[in-house]
């Protein structure tokens, strides 16, 4: 696996940091493609695990801008409650590892990145409430969500039993065509010394498999292991197309109504449809709409 350095800068409301990764053995995909991180026509992730983490481009977190996103992404958390969600989305936004637990019910950090070719992506990151008291708010986070992240706890089976049981029939029935990535949390509980009480990560990897996940990668916010990785991937599996094909002027469409408004673009092949409104892209494809 190699090594992907990229400097951390935060994002709204995250302190500068200079983070180095390392791939490690818990984030799986299948055998690498020939590609290289110098690839200028990455193609979309057809299927799920296409696309090993070493042909991943890094996306480096920008302090706030005046300048409009080019793109704007939506990713969405869910998972059962305490397997780590929070910590995950602040230890990548802020660099940090928060030390108390305080159960969320709904919580969004934002964070600008730059993508291969300087395009700035906005991404906004929900977070949601696990526990049962809470299911009928939950969908509303899911409306134009653009990557569901399912996340279970290495150090509970009962999570990652209940990804397969309740997580993934939830968001496939809110949100069936939205790509769906499996993330494993805590994954430094795998330094102790009791494994038999911890998930094993070929289960994990079969499950992810089964379900039709795009990708499966085990992290640790405590140790800031694969935290990066799991964004990187989730970004270059939306945007690849978008962010190495060459940029095309748009066509003005003279609205009395609304400025600044143009074309909407539409790949007939794919179906795919970007919308950019004053320069602003945003994908949209099946969108999750919660009536």
């Amino acid at each position: 696996m190699n090594t992907l350095l990229f400097k951390r800068k935060g994002g709204n409301c995250g302190n500068e940091s200079n983070i180095v990764s390392q791939g490690s053995p818990s984030s799986s995909t299948l055998p690498e493609s020939p590609g290289t991180l110098d690839e200028k026509n990455l193609p979309r992730l057809p299927t799920p695990f296409a696309r090993s983490l070493s042909t991943i481009p890094s996306y480096e977190q920008m302090k706030r801008t005046n300048k409009l996103p080019d793109y704007h992404l939506k990713i969405v958390v869910v998972g059962d409650g305490a397997v780590g969600k929070t910590c995950l989305l602040i230890s990548y936004v802020q660099g940090t590892f928060p030390t108390d637990y305080i159960p969320t019910i709904f919580e969004n950090y934002v964070t600008n990145i730059e993508g291969p070719n300087g395009q700035i992506i906005e991404l906004a990151l929900w977070d949601t409430a696990g526990q049962e008291e809470y299911s009928r708010l939950r969908p509303l986070s899911y409306t134009n969500a653009d990557v569901l992240m399912v996340c279970y706890s290495v150090g509970s089976k009962t999570s990652l039993r209940n990804v397969e049981d309740l997580w993934f029939p939830e968001v496939k029935h809110f949100c069936p065509s939205t790509p769906i990535m499996l993330v494993g949390l805590k994954s430094d509980l795998y330094e102790a010394d009791n494994l038999s009480d911890l998930v094993e990560p070929s289960s994990a990897e079969s499950l992810a498999r089964r379900l039709g996940a795009f990708a499966h990668i085990q992290c640790s916010a405590r140790l800031k292991e694969n935290i990066d990785e799991v964004f990187e991937t989730a970004i270059h599996t939306l945007l690849s197309d978008s962010l190495y094909a060459p940029r095309e002027p748009t066509h003005t469409i003279k609205n009395p109504f609304k400025r600044n408004t143009t074309r909407s673009d539409i790949d007939s092949s794919t179906g795919d449809t970007s919308v950019s409104i004053s320069g602003t892209k945003r994908l949209r494809k099946n969108k999750c709409i919660i009536m």
